[in-house]
C-alpha cells in the first residue's frame, strides 16, 4: 500500500496557527512534540511529522477503509535525516509504514510504505493517470492499481508502486 501527501510551507505559515495552546496536544505524541521542539527549524517539523501522518492514513485507507480520522493514533516511531530530507518509521494499529519525506521549493513531501522495499518501486505519475474507484480512493485510470493523490497550494502529486505496470 502506499500515501502520500505534500505540504506547501507558505500556504501552511498563512492558514495554521500550530503554536496556539493545545494544538500539538491533539495532533503529535509526546515524542512528536520533543522533535518539534528541538527542531532548528520547528515550523518545518510540524509539517513534516503531518505529512508523514496523512500520508500513513492515506496507506491505511486502503488496508481497512475507515472515514475517521485520527493523527494522535498515528505514531511516528522513528526519524532520521539523511541529507536530502526524512526517513521515517510510523506505526498505526500496529502495522507498520516506512516513508521517505523531501523538502524543495518550500514544498514538504512525503511517500510512505507498507513494506520497506517497495521505497526502491515509488513512481511520480502525471496528475491526468488517476480516476476515483467507488469508496472514493484513488487508482490509475488504465491499469486500476491504487495510487496516492496529494494536493495543497502549488503543488500536487500523484504517485503509485511500479509493479502495478504504471
Amino acid at each position: 500500500m502506499i500515501g502520500n501527501d505534500v505540504v506547501d510551507l507558505v500556504l501552511a505559515k498563512t492558514e495554521s496557527n500550530w503554536r496556539r495552546k493545545g494544538y500539538l496536544d491533539k495532533l503529535y505524541t509526546t515524542w512528536e512534540q520533543t522533535i518539534i521542539k528541538k527542531s532548528v527549524h520547528p515550523d518545518e517539523m510540524v509539517w513534516v511529522l503531518w505529512s508523514i501522518k496523512e500520508s500513513v492514513y492515506k496507506a491505511y485507507q486502503r488496508i481497512e477503509y475507515n472515514e475517521g480520522f485520527y493523527p494522535i493514533k498515528i505514531e511516528v516511531q522513528s526519524l532520521e535525516n539523511d541529507g536530502d530530507g526524512y526517513n521515517s518509521t510510523t506505526a498505526l494499529f500496529g502495522i507498520l509504514f516506512y516513508g521517505q519525506t523531501t523538502i524543495k521549493d518550500g514544498i514538504v513531501h512525503t511517500v510512505v510504505v507498507q513494506y520497506k522495499s517497495d521505497l526502491e518501486k515509488i513512481k511520480r505519475l502525471p496528475v491526468t493517470n488517476y480516476k476515483k474507484n467507488k469508496k472514493g480512493l484513488p487508482i490509475h485510470v488504465h491499469t486500476g492499481a491504487p495510487v496516492s493523490v496529494s494536493h495543497h497550494g502549488r503543488s500536487t502529486i500523484v504517485v503509485g508502486l511500479d509493479y502495478n505496470n504504471l
